[in-house]
């Protein structure tokens, strides 16, 4: 037990003097450490109050945004219906197409058909399909034996010329001189390429273009005689 006596209870003039100094002390002016002391308790007060309605807006928003993203996703159509249209390959480039038919001994370029000299049974030109390689205004054969012993040069007008399989560039086709007569068009008289008419070979010379397909169709005889034979078959040089 404490040894301290108890308190001494206040009578009612007492209590009535302390509750007048306490109302006077609340009406008197406060000091500045006073001020400052209120300012600080009520920003803080202030600051809770508006964190706590910005957390409560905030998540207010959020179920808001779950609720109304539930129902777009659900709206929205898969992504697998979604439908693209393809991006449009480019055609392949446009390659001229030539016929060379020696049983009907024709030639046909851009839906024009002419005559033709064929090849002799003797001398194939050997392939079915060829690509031009090029084409000269002249071109000088190659010597043979019997050019070598004549002194002869065997010079041909407005020829086109072809790569072969063995990768030989070969006459394929070439016009007629005016002076040597037109009694081999529709015969088979060329020993390894075919003839066209000085006119017809001239134009035909203008309108085919390197890179142009040939197809050859007809006959040809599954062996040939050597090319000291059939000469148009000589590698040529391409010299004009």
């Amino acid at each position: 037990m404490s040894d301290q006596p108890p308190p001494h209870p206040l009578t009612e003039t007492e209590l009535s003097a302390r509750l007048r100094g306490l109302a006077a002390q609340g009406a008197a002016p406060a000091t500045g450490a006073q001020a400052r002391s209120r300012a600080q308790r009520r920003r803080r007060s202030q600051r809770v109050v508006l964190s706590t309605t910005v957390l409560a807006a905030a998540a207010l928003a959020a179920v808001a945004s779950g609720a109304l993203g539930s129902d777009t996703e659900a709206a929205a159509p898969p992504a697998a219906s979604v439908s693209h249209t393809p991006t449009p390959v480019p055609s392949p480039a446009h390659v001229q197409p030539v016929t060379i038919d020696l049983d009907a001994h024709t030639l046909t370029i851009k839906g024009r058909r002419f005559p033709i000299s064929g090849v002799q049974d003797n001398c194939p030109i050997g392939e079915r399909q060829v690509t031009v390689t090029a084409k000269y205004p002249t071109l000088t054969m190659p010597p043979d034996k019997y050019s070598r012993l004549t002194k002869y040069v065997d010079v041909r007008q407005w020829t086109v010329t072809f790569t072969d399989r063995h990768h030989h560039e070969r006459l394929l086709m070439w016009a007629l001189d005016p002076s040597a007569g037109l009694n081999s068009i529709g015969n088979n008289a060329g020993p390894g390429s075919i003839a066209l008419a000085p006119q017809d070979g001239k134009w035909v010379y203008d309108a085919i273009k390197p890179g142009a397909r040939v197809e050859i169709k007809g006959r040809q005889a599954a062996s040939a005689d050597p090319d000291s034979v059939c000469y148009d078959r000589h590698p040529v040089t391409g010299d004009h």
